[in-house]
């Protein structure tokens, strides 16, 4: 089967930073941030400063120890000073204090730990993902793992259902589950309103209403209680 080299090459190069981010390389990555920066700060990421973050650990890593480079990458920090980011960038300066002793016997040897550069990696994937349109998930993954959290639910309902004899409300459920199915706030890819009175979810015929008391419930559900509360 071909494929469309267009449509490929993002995927190719992604594959390829990934690849150099694995080899302690941030090279590549910093590059692809750079094409896609006004992008990226949209989304408020934080890709780039921890791959210069990153960059800087390499640095204070190589032996013999190049002051002079490390002094000078420094300056690049103050391009990233936040509130949120002021004891990270803190702690990376007061590492240099251990330069002669080495950092892995010092205070700050959580710098030198793997799981920082599988975050980046991460970090990567998901700004790349999002500026794609696409899930970090595979969709079939996806469907799993709700499928495994939902059919638990579902049985029980429906053992119950059986039990008061109200099965044929399981079986006329077509269109829709006789049961809400709470899923992670990271598999809630479509805001859906459903109306605690009618059970029935909101349309743009009729939308959410929200009452004087501060209650949402839709607007079929409004006109039906309207006459009944005159």
């Amino acid at each position: 089967m071909q494929m469309d080299e267009t449509k490929a090459q993002p995927f190719v190069e992604l594959n390829a930073v990934l690849q150099n981010l694995a080899e302690h390389d941030v090279g590549p990555a910093l590059k692809w941030v750079t094409c896609r920066r006004e992008e990226l700060e949209a989304r408020h990421s934080s890709l780039e400063y921890k791959l210069h973050k990153m960059q800087f650990i390499e640095l204070l890593k190589r032996q013999p120890v190049d002051h002079h480079a490390i002094l000078a990458y420094a300056r690049v920090f103050q391009n990233y000073r936040s509130p949120e980011r002021a004891k990270d960038i803190q702690r990376l300066m007061g590492s240099l204090v251990f330069l002669k002793r080495g950092i892995d016997n010092s205070p700050y040897k959580d710098l030198l730990s793997a799981e920082l550069w599988v975050d980046v990696s991460e970090t990567f994937m998901k700004d790349a993902c999002a500026l794609l349109g696409l899930s970090m998930e595979s969709p079939l993954n996806v469907c799993l793992k709700i499928g495994c959290k939902a059919i638990p639910v579902l049985l029980n309902i429906k053992s119950m259902m059986l039990q008061q004899q109200v099965g044929e409300i399981w079986n006329s459920a077509k269109t829709e589950l006789p049961v809400e199915i709470e899923v992670a706030p990271d598999y809630l890819y479509h805001s859906r309103f459903t109306c605690p009175i009618l059970r029935q979810q909101a349309t743009e015929k009729n939308p959410p209403m929200r009452l004087n008391c501060g209650h949402v419930i839709s607007k079929d559900a409004l006109t039906r209680l309207g006459p009944s509360t005159k």
